[in-house]
């Protein structure tokens, strides 16, 4: 006899992912990674990137998550006008990966 798996109900998982708890824990661990990025990106000269992170908080349409699953993000976002081309970099401007060696020092 095969064992039949267990799928929980997608209305369990998604209120679990609503919850208060997951959302003050996502958003705190935004709160830590914040000044790793900003410190990085002073240090990188990059003042005008370091000066626009901000935290951002939302929740996912759940448009292409299986079941359509809604989750909860808290997010560190740069939006000054040269970000992406401060972080990935350009054919004139070598990147830099402050957000990412930030979230790569968070792991430390």
């Amino acid at each position: 006899m095969m064992p039949i798996p267990y799928v929980p109900d997608g209305s369990i998982i998604e209120q679990a992912a609503q919850s208060d708890e997951v959302r003050r824990v996502l958003y705190e661990e935004a709160q830590r990674l914040l000044p790793i990025a900003q410190r990085i990106a002073y240090q990188e000269n990059a003042t005008q990137f370091g000066d626009s992170l901000h935290i951002e908080t939302g929740t996912r349409p759940g448009i292409k998550a299986k079941q359509g699953l809604k989750r909860p993000y808290a997010r560190v976002i740069a939006d000054s006008e040269d970000a992406e081309a401060q972080e990935y970099g350009t054919s004139q401007k070598q990147k830099t990966m402050i957000l990412g060696r930030a979230v790569a020092q968070l792991g430390d």
